[in-house]
């Protein structure tokens, strides 16, 4: 993981296709970052896959809380 992976918010990454758009602010950093676009492309979708997983595992455990009240 990247520290450029806690810059942006879940809405952002949500948004985010992981092609390298031009106007896709969260690809650009990554671009910038790593001075290659094959390089900064990589690290940009190893943590978009990780911040899914994560995103997703959250949205289990309030599911979880939810069925637990009723």
């Amino acid at each position: 993981m990247t520290k450029l992976k806690n810059e942006f918010s879940r809405k952002e990454w949500k948004d985010c296709c992981g092609k390298g758009c031009k106007k896709c602010e969260i690809a650009q950093a990554y671009v910038a970052e790593y001075g290659d676009r094959k390089l900064g492309l990589e690290k940009l979708n190893a943590d978009r896959k990780a911040v899914k997983k994560s995103s997703k595992k959250k949205k289990g455990k309030a599911k979880k809380k939810q069925k637990a009240k009723a």
